[in-house]
């Protein structure tokens, strides 16, 4: 007899169902979605009940540690988590959860489980499924997709496909069967660990025209360890009669990195392009390449907890961590 896989199915809140604890949420799920049991042996926990828009950096934490604590006792692992800040969590889940081995799969839904049209049932099964496949990586499943989830970012507040991976393939389709591409899935060989260090202390800003200096003279610079810069185009930094506009110089002199993520969903950073691209990379600006907004936002602030010296977070964006990056 084959054995059944066991999954972890760890709620966090959002608008997949709020119940106050983890026996409520599985009695919930039990009773609206009783074919999981066909799929999996299911365990609940239920670390926190939040809106996903306000969870905060130690949030990640705490489901990382969940996760790295009870990693030798499942199969797999699947999140249920509000979609505002999916793709912030997932990424952080993918550099926290070092030489991952198994699946760790974030999904939620559009509607309330309980609702006549909701989208929940579909997309718990679906991660269930995956939880349960060689998928060694963390994942989004939504909307019938499997995204990488540091490459996947929410495009639509009511489409049921509200995920898109802008730069990278899905890992997957689920429809009348689930279709998964191996050779798209990182496969690790190093120790798996957890690593905890995040620095939230990092401030995410995307440039406007007329945005300037002047913007930002009452920012107090303790508050600030490092910047995520959403320029224009592929890098480009503006500049008027050869002078920056935007203080990057100034940031970098006082020792806060500034990551440049490129100004389209699609595409990568390339500084060689534009006289403001030249300039900024001259001033000491990192390039994100072609990593979304907030996979570059965590792990900055990762790179951030982790450095023993500055030039430490440079090196870390030349690095692929957990396949954010081409």
């Amino acid at each position: 007899m084959v054995r059944k896989r066991s999954i972890l199915l760890i709620t966090t809140g959002g608008t997949f169902g709020m119940l106050p604890d983890a026996r409520g949420f599985l009695q919930g799920v039990a009773k609206a979605v009783p074919e999981l049991r066909a799929l999996a042996r299911i365990s609940v926990a239920a670390p926190f009940a939040l809106d996903s828009s306000s969870m905060v950096p130690a949030h990640w934490a705490t489901l990382a540690s969940l996760i790295a604590d009870r990693m030798d006792d499942f199969d797999g692992f699947v999140v249920t988590h509000g979609t505002d800040t999916m793709a912030y969590t997932a990424s952080a889940l993918s550099y926290l959860l070092d030489n991952l081995r198994k699946p760790v799969i974030l999904t939620g839904s559009q509607r309330p489980l309980l609702e006549i049209r909701t989208d929940a049932r579909a997309n718990l099964i679906d991660a269930v499924e995956v939880a349960i496949q060689d998928l060694p990586e963390v994942a989004i499943c939504f909307g019938g997709l499997v995204l990488r989830g540091n490459r996947a970012r929410k495009w639509s507040l009511t489409d049921t496909r509200a995920f898109q991976s802008p730069n990278f393939p899905a890992l997957g389709e689920v429809g009348a069967k689930l279709i998964l591409h191996p050779e798209r899935m990182l496969r690790r060989s190093g120790r798996f660990r957890l690593r905890p260090e995040l620095d939230p202390k990092v401030l995410h800003l995307r440039l406007a025209p007329g945005l300037g200096g002047s913007s930002l003279e009452g920012l107090d610079p303790a508050s600030v360890h490092g910047v995520v810069l959403e320029a224009f185009g592929a890098g480009n930094v503006p500049l008027l009669e050869g002078r920056e506009v935007f203080p990057l110089s100034a940031f970098v002199a006082r020792g806060v990195p500034v990551v440049i993520v490129a100004g389209a969903e699609h595409g990568a950073v390339d500084f060689a392009l534009y006289d403001g691209g030249r300039r900024a990379a001259h001033e000491g600006a990192i390039s994100a390449g072609d990593m979304t907004a907030e996979a570059a936002v965590v792990k900055l602030m990762a790179a951030l907890g982790r450095a023993k010296k500055p030039a430490d977070v440079g090196r870390a964006f030349a690095e692929d961590w957990a396949g954010e990056r081409s």
